[in-house]
């Protein structure tokens, strides 16, 4: 049994899945399975995984489905995967050489369920930002005493799964839907015990114009509120949601009435979706205007959701308009 299995999903990204796969194979720590799930990619994807797969048949499986989703995706490679933890990597991203050997040091002295890496983050051949949890680094900690792990990155890709949290709890990625990460991320919180973080950044994120939240479709944006919908009513089902309500809370704060009514905000201010973020906010999380955790907000974030609070949003939208122009 390997000690990795790495699950890509494979959909339209023939340019850059050579460099992914060849910052796995380049890792310095080869104790892995790379599962390549082609997710039915109408251009030379498929025969990529497969040429990989054959040159490398001791590290590389190249399985084929019909077109689901990147969650239908990942579902599968769960399904398929033998690794006693589970690391989620997009097609278009790659790996620092080290990154798994980083990892395996820590799992050889820590029973973590949770292993937080940092990850850079990368536009147009360039360094643009980079991306840490902010939680204690090189500690083993225990999950319920850090909140902070609700507000951080709900990526699926920044860290390492024991996998047995997710066949044991029967948790799965939603398909062809946006937020599917959020969903399952904040659920896997629920069931985690413990948790590390590396310091170091490992994971090279590449920020590309065709990316989902970079998606121009008002409309989908919607789907935040589904997301909502399954992770209160999945947490309610299974005893979580009394305790961890104050974290979902702020969670919602970040990603509803913040996030999502911004990203709506700059496409068009009319929509009727502003309003209906700001209605499952009062609805579903009517003290969020008390939250403890509001204070972690940074001062730009402060100064949004005052705005946002007030119906500002011509304001809302002519900020982050100044901010695109000065490339901030």
């Amino acid at each position: 049994m390997p000690k990795f299995s790495l699950i890509v999903p494979v959909y339209r990204i023939e340019e850059y899945l050579p460099k992914c796969i060849d910052s796995v194979l380049a890792q310095t720590c080869q104790d892995f399975e790379l599962l390549l799930i082609d997710d039915g990619s109408p251009d030379g994807c498929g025969a990529i995984c497969d040429d990989y797969a054959a040159r490398h048949p001791d590290r590389i499986r190249a399985v084929h489905q019909a077109n689901g989703g990147a969650g239908a995706a990942r579902n599968h490679g769960i399904r398929l995967s033998r690794g006693e933890y589970l690391l989620f990597v997009d097609g278009d991203d790659s790996l620092s050489p080290d990154f798994l050997a980083a990892l395996a040091e820590v799992i050889g002295k820590t029973p973590a369920d949770l292993v937080l890496f940092g990850a850079l983050v990368e536009r147009d051949g360039r360094q643009v930002g980079r991306l840490d949890e902010a939680v204690p680094a090189e500690r083993l900690l225990t999950v319920r005493d850090e909140p902070a792990l609700y507000f951080g990155v709900m990526a699926p890709w920044n860290r390492a799964y024991r996998r047995t949290l997710f066949t044991e709890n029967d948790i799965e990625f939603a398909t062809k839907v946006w937020y599917e990460d959020i969903r399952v991320v904040t659920k896997l919180l629920a069931v985690a015990q413990t948790a590390y973080r590396l310091p170091g950044a490992y994971y090279h994120y590449l920020q590309r114009e065709g990316s989902a939240m970079n998606n121009k479709n008002v409309a989908r944006n919607a789907e935040i509120l589904q997301a909502y919908d399954d992770i209160l009513g999945w947490y309610g089902a299974h005893g979580f949601l009394e305790a961890r309500r104050a974290e979902l809370t702020f969670q919602a704060v970040q990603h509803i009435l913040l996030a999502a009514t911004v990203r709506v905000l700059l496409i068009d201010r009319k929509s009727p979706l502003v309003g209906e973020f700001r209605a499952y906010m009062e609805r579903h999380f009517p003290d969020f205007r008390e939250n403890r955790y509001l204070p972690l907000l940074d001062k730009n974030k402060r100064l949004v959701y005052g705005l946002l609070l007030k119906q500002r949003y011509r304001t809302v939208r002519m900020i982050f308009r100044v901010k695109r122009l000065l490339g901030r």
